[in-house]
C-alpha cells in the first residue's frame, strides 16, 4: 500500500509540472478561502470594538472548527470511498489531491511573469503584475523593494504551497495534505497581527505555526541542501548559515543563499541590494526543489 501511496504523490506532482494551475477546474481551495471570509465576517462582524479579547479568540476557534471538520470528513469519505472501489481508483483520486494541494508551476510561471514586467515596463507594471497574479499589494517604490516583497512570497510559498504539503501528504495521505492546506488558508485571510484580527485570528496563527513546525524545518533543510549542491550562482554555505540562524521556514535558506534581507528586513543579512534579476534565481531554486522531491520519490517507488 505503501508503494502506491508513493505512486499517488508522484503522480500529482508531475500533473503539477505539466499542467500547473487549470482556471477552468474548480478548486476546492477557493471554496474554502470564500468560506472563510464569510464566516470572518458572519462571526466577527463589524464591531469588533464591542468584543472582548477572549470573546473573539472563542470566535476563531469556532471558524477553524467549522472550516476544517468538514474537509476532514469529505476527504477522508473520498480517499476510503476509492480505494474500496479499487487501488488504481485510489492512486488516482490521491494523485489528484496532490496536484490540487501543490502550487509550483504557478508559483514559478507567475513570479518569472512579474520580473519580466519589470524588464518590459518598469517598476509600475511590476507592481500591478505582481497585484494581478498573486493578489499581493506591492508598498515598494523602487526595484530593490519590490523584488524583496517578490522574492519573500515566492519563498514563503516555496515553503507552505510546495514542498509543506508534500512533506504533510507523504507522511498522512490527502487527509493531511487538505488540512494543511486549509489552516494555512485561514492563517493567510486571518492569521495577521492588526486591529481586526491581532484576538479573533491568533488561533489560526498559533495552530499553523504548531502544524507548520516540522514540515517548515523540512522545507528550509531542502533548499539548504539545493542551494548547496544543485542550484548554480547561489551562496549554499551562507543559506546554511541564515537558515540555521532565522529559522523561518524556506524563506531564511533563500535569504542567505541569494544574500539579500527578506520578510521586511527581518530575515537575512544585507550583504547585496535585491535587483529583479535575483528572481529568476529565487524560481530555479524553488524548481530545483521540486524536482529533487520528485527524484526523492522515484528511489523510494524503485526501492518499495
Amino acid at each position: 500500500m505503501f508503494k502506491y501511496h508513493i505512486l499517488a504523490l508522484l503522480l500529482g506532482t508531475i500533473l503539477d509540472f505539466v499542467f500547473g494551475k487549470i482556471y477552468s477546474i474548480w478548486n476546492p481551495f477557493d471554496s474554502i478561502r470564500g468560506f472563510v471570509k464569510y464566516l470572518d465576517r458572519a462571526l466577527l462582524g463589524d464591531e469588533i470594538i464591542l468584543l472582548e479579547p477572549s470573546k473573539q479568540k472563542s470566535l476563531g476557534i469556532w471558524l477553524i472548527a467549522i472550516v476544517i471538520l468538514p474537509v476532514f470528513a469529505v476527504i477522508t469519505f473520498f480517499t476510503m470511498l476509492c480505494y474500496d472501489i479499487a487501488i488504481p481508483v485510489g492512486v488516482l483520486f490521491e494523485a489528484f489531491a496532490t496536484y490540487l494541494c501543490v502550487d509550483c508551476k504557478y508559483l514559478l510561471t507567475g513570479a518569472i511573469s512579474v520580473m519580466n514586467e519589470f524588464y518590459s515596463d518598469g517598476i509600475d507594471a511590476m507592481k500591478n503584475a505582481y497585484q494581478l497574479i498573486f493578489s499581493k499589494e506591492s508598498i515598494g517604490n523602487d526595484e530593490a523593494k519590490v523584488t524583496e516583497e517578490v522574492i519573500t512570497y515566492v519563498a514563503n510559498e516555496a515553503s507552505d504551497a510546495v514542498i509543506s504539503p508534500l512533506v504533510v501528504m507523504f507522511l498522512f495521505g490527502p487527509v493531511g495534505g487538505f488540512i494543511y492546506r486549509t489552516i494555512d488558508i485561514i492563517d493567510g485571510e486571518i492569521g495577521y497581527r492588526n486591529s481586526r484580527y491581532n484576538h479573533f485570528g491568533c488561533p489560526a496563527a498559533t495552530l499553523f505555526r504548531i502544524v507548520d513546525y516540522i514540515p517548515g524545518k523540512v522545507s528550509g533543510a531542502l533548499s539548504v541542501f539545493c542551494a548547496r549542491h544543485i542550484t548554480c550562482d547561489l551562496d549554499g554555505r551562507n543559506g546554511k548559515y541564515i537558515n540555521l540562524r532565522d529559522r523561518y521556514k524556506a524563506v531564511s535558506a533563500f535569504a542567505g543563499a541569494l544574500q539579500i534581507q527578506l520578510k521586511e528586513g527581518t530575515v537575512g543579512d544585507a550583504d547585496r541590494i535585491p535587483k529583479a534579476s535575483d528572481i529568476r534565481r529565487a524560481v530555479r531554486l524553488t524548481r530545483h526543489v521540486f524536482i529533487l522531491i520528485q527524484v526523492i520519490l522515484v528511489i523510494l517507488l524503485l526501492i518499495f
